[in-house]
């Protein structure tokens, strides 16, 4: 499918879906162009952006289960 495809069908829709679709393709495009963002940005400047985002839910060890006995190497 093509752009001109997809622009005569855009305009058949009726005005209330023509606004889901500017809505559905405005937060795909933004999401696109953040991770594009994310991709060319230097890594010790993703470092800086991103160090810290998981303080309000740190990440937890759960308990491990007891290890399992074993016969001695030789």
């Amino acid at each position: 499918m093509n752009y001109q495809t997809v622009v005569e069908l855009a305009d058949q829709l009726p005005l209330a879906e023509k606004a889901r679709l500017i809505e559905h393709l405005s937060a795909i495009l933004r999401q696109n162009l953040e991770i594009e963002a994310f991709q060319r940005m230097p890594w010790h400047e993703f470092i800086e952006r991103t160090a810290g985002s998981l303080a309000d839910t740190p990440i937890e060890r759960p308990e491990q289960p007891p290890y399992e006995e074993r016969e001695p190497l030789e």
